[in-house]
């Protein structure tokens, strides 16, 4: 299994994908990540998701010189609607979120790190098969979720869109840190399930953290 860190992902899949791809990124937060996709595949589309107004705002002030990257105040879901999302912050500015909301209640991570999540607010959601409808976007090659434990629930239920998708980069986790979540074994085996082979990491067999990132591509 090959180890890899953020900084090398995007030459690392470039093979993987074509010269214009169309990249969905969910969890986008001020889109320091959106900007380097942008840059890299300037020929590409970036579809950038952030449901935490004020994050959005920087998120669309960050990438409006942008031409081939799009801002959606939505959170990706597995039902088209509204829920709560719990925010996140810093204990030292618990008025300022931080990249760490989740649609799902948090529980173990909160002895693992110092956030906290002083409120919730209700967000519209959407699935990705239902923004793929409403989009004219017939296929995504890259998906990129940073999503806090519900990723494999918006997969589940975007099937057509799965069924198009060369990359995903997913966050895992090895520990229930949010309730009901689904944790990293279970995510791989769904995955692998569907035609998707992980094939690089940046966690070990003994992870050291509570959570980690994976890369799966479609099987030929």
């Amino acid at each position: 299994m090959i180890q890899i860190t953020k900084r090398d992902l995007l030459p690392f899949i470039r093979s993987y994908l074509p010269d214009n791809p169309v990249i969905v990124e969910a969890g986008s937060f001020d889109g320091h990540d959106t900007l380097a996709m942008s840059r890299f595949w300037p020929h590409g589309t970036i579809h950038a998701f952030e449901p935490v107004p004020e994050i959005f705002m920087q998120l669309a002030t960050n990438t409006t010189a942008c031409s081939n990257v799009r801002c959606y105040p939505y959170a990706l879901s597995n039902t088209t609607g509204t829920a709560s999302l719990y925010v996140s912050a810093k204990p030292e500015a618990p008025d300022q979120p931080c990249q760490a909301g989740s649609l799902l209640k948090p529980k173990e991570r909160l002895t693992w790190s110092n956030i906290v999540y002083p409120k919730t607010i209700t967000v519209h959601t959407i699935t990705l098969d239902d923004w793929a409808t409403h989009n004219a976007v017939d296929h995504i090659d890259f998906l990129w979720l940073d999503v806090q434990g519900f990723a494999l629930q918006i997969l589940q239920a975007a099937p057509q869109m799965l069924a198009t998708l060369k990359a995903l980069y997913v966050e895992v986790e090895f520990i229930e840190a949010y309730e009901q979540q689904h944790q990293y074994h279970d995510v791989r085996q769904w995955l692998e399930d569907q035609g998707l082979e992980m094939i690089a990491r940046d966690f070990t067999d003994a992870p050291t953290w509570f959570f980690g990132n994976a890369l799966f591509v479609r099987k030929n």
